[in-house]
């Protein structure tokens, strides 16, 4: 399983650095005369979206892009329970991934389990297309259910949101009906443009990083909507953990 959850935790730590960029510089000083989010600074925007996206109970993250020099897919909803569910796609397979309380629940298709190599096809053929359960405490575990939790997203969020990244206000746009104001950043061949709502909480609604290494496009949504992550059905699961022992 080293090559998946190399992934996931790279993926984690690309959506939180994407996600900074988004807060614009975080320093700043008194607030302007005008209420309206689009007319203050990007510092102030920044300051608060990062505070309105610290508060928020649930959310959902979704990537498309490049993790690694490899074109990536991701989609988790997560909360403050730590529980989750979505799935990633790298090197050509998905793995649908559930943390429910103390367990977690991984399932494969074909493509996934060939990159993971012998020992890959092994667990594929015990699996026979049911999910894998085992401990969400394992050491093994622990990166990638640090990519699924909510607060350990935020916590790396939240890491150096001091450093001044620069940025540039554009026009108000929409984003999925939500009104928007775009904030651009350039770091030498790479252009970053978050785009934080304008109307209700300033959450940030999606970041486009075009040009660099790594282009791709981060989407939040789902923002504090009710997360009953439900575990697989028993006759769907096989816990190799029981088998081990």
């Amino acid at each position: 399983m080293t090559t998946s959850r190399r992934a996931l935790t790279a993926l984690g730590c690309s959506a939180a650095a994407l996600t900074m960029a988004a807060c614009g510089p975080l320093g700043g000083t008194a607030a302007p005369a005008s209420t309206a989010l689009a007319d203050q600074p990007v510092a102030t925007i920044g300051k608060k979206s990062l505070a309105a996206m610290k508060s928020a109970a649930t959310m959902t993250v979704a990537l498309d892009g490049v993790t690694d020099g490899e074109p990536m897919k991701f989609r988790m909803t997560m909360g403050r329970t730590g529980d989750c569910e979505g799935e990633v796609t790298a090197e050509g397979g998905t793995m649908q991934l559930v943390k429910a309380g103390p367990s977690l629940y991984m399932k494969g298709d074909d493509a996934f389990w060939k990159a993971q190599g012998s020992d890959g096809a092994a667990l594929k053929d015990l699996l026979a297309g049911r999910w894998m359960k085992t401990k969400a405490d394992a050491p093994d575990n622990k990166d990638l259910v640090e990519t699924c939790d909510l607060d350990a997203f935020l916590a790396e969020l939240e890491k150096d949101s001091d450093g001044d990244l620069g940025g540039k206000k554009g026009k108000p746009v929409t984003v999925d009906g939500t009104p928007a104001v775009p904030i651009t950043s350039k770091d030498g061949a790479e252009t970053t443009t978050a785009y934080v709502a304008t109307e209700g909480r300033p959450y940030v609604l999606k970041v486009v990083v075009k040009g660099g290494k790594e282009p791709g496009t981060l989407l939040f949504s789902d923002f504090d909507e009710p997360a009953e992550v439900t575990a697989p059905a028993a006759k769907d699961i096989l816990d190799v953990d029981k088998l081990a022992g």
